[in-house]
């Protein structure tokens, strides 16, 4: 267990006071978090590492205005999936084209094929998943993260889960 002066609630009021080192501090403390979630709604390493950069630097610019520092990580999550969406929005915008280099050998197809399939799921079930099976966050705490009722998300993981058994039985058939 962290001491007082390593809990991301005192990092963040020190943070908010002005000293660097403890914003420093947080970002390291959170940063385990931050990069899984951002994986999990973007799915690719190079993107979730952009947003995570992105997400430290509008922190950092408004740790200032933070004015309950015991909700410095459901803060900085939720700015951390408004920089994923406004990577995936301008992403949108290119055109993008991925080639794996014939070198590269990579054989735990399961897990592309479940990233590919989380990938498919709407934004706002991507965002679910992530908060829950990629960042561990209880329902209680992915409502208060993207600010609906714990109703919403619990529909929602159903609706995304659902989604995801149907697509795996759907290849699942289709490889037979």
């Amino acid at each position: 267990m962290p001491g007082e002066n390593e809990t991301p609630e005192y990092l963040a009021e020190q943070a908010a006071k002005g000293d660097e080192a403890c914003f420093i501090t947080l970002c390291g403390v959170l940063k385990q978090k931050l990069f899984r979630t951002a994986k999990g709604v973007l799915g690719d390493e190079a993107l979730a590492l952009d947003a995570v950069s992105e997400a430290v630097f509008r922190a950092f610019r408004g740790i200032r205005r933070l004015r309950q520092p015991k909700y410095a990580e459901t803060w900085f999550i939720r700015i951390l999936l408004n920089a994923a969406n406004d990577l995936r929005r301008r992403q949108k915008n290119e055109i993008v084209m991925e080639t794996v280099p014939e070198s590269v050998y990579y054989d735990n197809h399961s897990e592309l094929n479940f990233s590919w399939m989380i990938g498919s799921l709407q934004p706002e079930l991507r965002e679910i998943i992530s908060l829950k099976y990629y960042s561990g966050y209880t329902l209680n705490e992915i409502s208060v993260i993207l600010d609906i009722p714990e109703g919403t998300v619990k529909s929602r993981l159903n609706r995304a889960l659902n989604l995801l058994r149907r697509q795996q039985v759907g290849r699942e058939v289709s490889d037979e």
